[in-house]
C-alpha cells in the first residue's frame, strides 16, 4: 500500500476543480428486464442490490417502457402494437425472448410489483416510462398504485428513445410525439400537479437540418413539460451500433493491450471533454433540467465486464457528482441492472446462473456515498489519477476515491478501511463473482 499512499499525497499538489453540492438522484439504475432475469425473493440477489444502495430505480425500462400495458403478465406487451412501431427493429426478438421467458418461469404477475417490493427495500425514488402509443390510463394506474405503498416518485418519461429511425420509419414523427407527449403530460398534472414529466430530446444531429436537430428544436418551443431526458452511451470501439449496443467491431491496434490503450484515450476523453460539451449543447437548445435515464459504455462484447468498463462507470458516477459543468443533469439511471445482455447488466442471468459483472464492486464502492452526510465532492487529476474527495458541512474529509488509470484500479479510502478493486490490464475480464485474476499485490477487499 505505499505506492497508494505515495500516489495520495501528490495528489494536493495539482489542480483543483470547484466543487458542486451532490445530488443523490444521479446515482440511480435502470430495471428493463430485470424482473424477468432476476428473483425478487432471491435474498442473495437483493442483498447485493443493498449494497449497492440505489437512490432511484426506473420502471418499466426503456424499449419496453414504450410497450408495457398495467395489470397483465410481465409487462404486457401486446404484439399487434410492437409489430406496428417496432417493425424492423431487434426489440420484436428481444420482446419474444423476454414473453418465452415469462411463461417459462410461469410469471403470471404484473413486474410492477416486483419493482415495488425492491424500491421498498431498497427506499428508492422512483422514475416511470410511460407508454406514448395507447390513449387509456395506465400511466395514472401506475403512480397511483406506487403512490399506495407511500414511494417517493420524481416524475414520469414521456416515452423513450421516440426519435430513434426505426419509430420515424414506422410513421411516428415529432409532431406525433408532441401531441401524445402533451396529452399524457397534461392528464398527469391534472391528478399528480407536484410530478415532474421529461420529453425524449434526440441525440445531436451533425447538421442544421438534420431530422434530430429538427426533432429538438420543435420540442425546445413547448413549455408543457419540466425536463428532457438523454441517453448517453460513450463509443470507444468503431463499428457499427444501434442504440449504444455495438452490433459489428472493428479491431484496432496491433494486439489487444495496443487496443485498450486506445480505448482507454478515447473513454477519457469522453469523460473530460465530449460528454460536458454535449450536456452544454443540449442546455443551450432547452434550458431545462437533464434526465440521463440510460448510460453505459457502449454494450460490447470486446470492452464489456473489463476493468476499462470498471474504472469508466466509477468515474462517470463521480463526475456527474463532483463536476459544476454538468450540474443541470439532475437524474440518471444506469443501464442496467440485470439481464442477459454481455456488458450491459450488474447481474448476468447465463442459463439461469447470475453471475456478477465487473461494474458490481466499483458501485459497491460508490453507494457508500450516500450512507453519510456528504455534502459535497471535490475533484483533483494528476496526469491519469482521478481522485474524488468527499467532504460533510464542516468540509471535514469524510470518504476519498481513487480512479488511477495507470495503475489500473479504483481505491475507496474511509477512516481505517480501503477498498481495492483492479486488475493486471485494461481488458482483463472478471469470473463469474466478478473478481479479477489479480496481481499478487494487489487484493480486492469487499
Amino acid at each position: 500500500m505505499k505506492k497508494n499512499t505515495l500516489v495520495f499525497i501528490l495528489i494536493f499538489s495539482t489542480f483543483l476543480m470547484p466543487a458542486q453540492e451532490i445530488n443523490p438522484d444521479v446515482y440511480g439504475f435502470a430495471t428493463s428486464n430485470t424482473f424477468t432475469y432476476c428473483d425478487i425473493n432471491d435474498t442473495s440477489f437483493t442483498n447485493k442490490v443493498l449494497k449497492m444502495n440505489p437512490q432511484v430505480l426506473r420502471f418499466p425500462g426503456g424499449a419496453m417502457g414504450n410497450f408495457y400495458h398495467f395489470n397483465k403478465n410481465g409487462y404486457g406487451f401486446d404484439f399487434a402494437e410492437i409489430h406496428k412501431y417496432a417493425k424492423g427493429n431487434r426489440f420484436i426478438k428481444r420482446s419474444e425472448d423476454l414473453n418465452r421467458a415469462n411463461i417459462k418461469k410461469g410469471h403470471t404477475h404484473d413486474y410492477i410489483d416486483d419493482f415495488i417490493n425492491l424500491a421498498k427495500l431498497t427506499d428508492a425514488k422512483v422514475v416511470l416510462v410511460a407508454n406514448m402509443f395507447v390513449e387509456n390510463d395506465d400511466i395514472i394506474k401506475m403512480i397511483s398504485k406506487m403512490k399506495s405503498h407511500n414511494l417517493d416518485i420524481i416524475g414520469v418519461e414521456l416515452g423513450s428513445e421516440l426519435s430513434n429511425r426505426t419509430f420515424y420509419l414506422n410513421g411516428y414523427t415529432i409532431n406525433e410525439y408532441i401531441e401524445d407527449a402533451k396529452v399524457c403530460s397534461d392528464k398527469i398534472k391534472k391528478y399528480y400537479p407536484k410530478l415532474r414529466t421529461a420529453i425524449v430530446a434526440a441525440p445531436l444531429g451533425k447538421r442544421k437540418g438534420h431530422r434530430h436537430n429538427i426533432w429538438n428544436e420543435k420540442l425546445s418551443e413547448m413549455d408543457f413539460y419540466d425536463d428532457i431526458i438523454v441517453h448517453s452511451y460513450a463509443k470507444v470501439i468503431k463499428g457499427k451500433k444501434e442504440y449504444g449496443q455495438m452490433l459489428i467491431e472493428e479491431a484496432e491496434g496491433e494486439n489487444q493491450e495496443e487496443a485498450f490503450e486506445i480505448y482507454k484515450e478515447r473513454t477519457l476523453k469522453f469523460l473530460n471533454t465530449d460528454f460536458p460539451n454535449e450536456i452544454a449543447a443540449y442546455n443551450k437548445i432547452f434550458n431545462k433540467p437533464i434526465w440521463i435515464t440510460e448510460w453505459n459504455l457502449q454494450i460490447s462484447k470486446t470492452t464489456g465486464n473489463t476493468l476499462l468498463q470498471s474504472l469508466f462507470v466509477a468515474q462517470y458516477f463521480l463526475e456527474l457528482m463532483s463536476n459544476p459543468d454538468l450540474q443541470n443533469v439532475t437524474l440518471t439511471t444506469y443501464h442496467n441492472m440485470g439481464g442477459r445482455d454481455y456488458g450491459g447488466s450488474i447481474f448476468r442471468n447465463n442459463k439461469e446462473v447470475l453471475e456478477i459483472q465487473s461494474t458490481y464492486y466499483p458501485l459497491t464502492f460508490l453507494g457508500e456515498i450516500f450512507r453519510y452526510d456528504i455534502v459535497r465532492i471535490e475533484k483533483s487529476q494528476f496526469n491519469n489519477l482521478y481522485t474524488y474527495n468527499c467532504l460533510d458541512k464542516n468540509d471535514k474529509l469524510v470518504l476519498s476515491y481513487d480512479v488511477d488509470w495507470t495503475m489500473k484500479h479504483v481505491i475507496l479510502s474511509f477512516k481505517e478501511i480501503t477498498k481495492i478493486y483492479g486488475s493486471n490490464n485494461l481488458f482483463d475480464k472478471v469470473n463469474p463473482n466478478g473478481v479479477f485474476h489479480l496481481k499478487p499485490d494487489l487484493k480486492i477487499k469487499y
